[in-house]
């Protein structure tokens, strides 16, 4: 079991051209980025292409195609790099949670509503990326590395619960935190591919709480 969401891909996607390295590189891949999610948030995805890309970005579509064959392509590297942010976010948050001296003694509705906000916002409402490119990327997705990263979510929860043993939560079995994980991330999959107005307010987010809360929350001791 790992002790820690990987923030960093663990591949290459095959269909990415090479992987830059140098400092100057990655600049040149933000900068791709960051003109990708302005022309998608300004003229959807029938308005995005490589040429307007490269041209809004001030490079050449020669410097794009060194990384990217395609549309496609630029998308899905986008979405990796997003998912690294919110897993990166997520582990920071969980390690921060784990460390506090009074955590035994804190409601966990808190911290448990606080790892939800980064979920929310990371798979559903665009932190670090545009809610359209958002939406863009799981209608993209590849299977697999998706369902990589939620078991990945899924065995760093298990972990967290185990370290913190929270006395008003149960630890959760491998079938519950199945559920659990896949129910939240689902959930924000369909609500961002159907750009939901539930994305819009708190209400999505209370109800996820609900949810964890309703499997995991201990029953309040009853007065003799």
């Amino acid at each position: 079991m790992p002790k820690s969401v990987s923030a960093t891909p663990r591949k290459t996607p095959a269909t990415a051209r090479r992987q830059p390295t140098q400092a100057r590189a990655q600049q040149t891949l933000m900068l791709l980025f960051r003109a990708a999610a302005q022309i998608l948030d300004q003229h959807g995805e029938a308005g995005l292409s490589t040429n307007k890309v490269a041209a809004a970005a001030g490079f050449s579509i020669g410097t794009l195609y060194q990384y990217f064959p395609s549309k496609e392509a630029l998308v899905q590297a986008m979405a990796q790099h997003g998912r690294s942010l919110v897993l990166a976010e997520l582990e920071r948050r969980l390690a921060e949670v784990e460390q506090e001296p009074q955590v035994q003694r804190s409601d966990p509705r808190v911290f448990i509503d606080q790892l939800l906000a980064v979920l929310v916002q990371g798979f559903a409402g665009g932190r670090g990326w545009t809610r359209s490119l958002v939406r863009l990327a799981w209608s993209l997705e590849e299977p697999q590395e998706t369902a990589s990263a939620v078991r990945g979510v899924a065995e760093r929860l298990a972990l967290f619960f185990e370290r913190i043993e929270h006395p008003q939560l149960q630890r959760p079995s491998a079938a519950q935190m199945f559920v659990l994980t896949r129910s939240v991330i689902g959930t924000l999959r369909s609500a961002s591919l159907e750009n939901s107005p539930l994305l819009q307010s708190p209400a999505l987010q209370q109800a996820l709480l609900d949810l964890v809360l309703a499997l995991l929350l201990r029953p309040a001791p009853q007065g003799r």
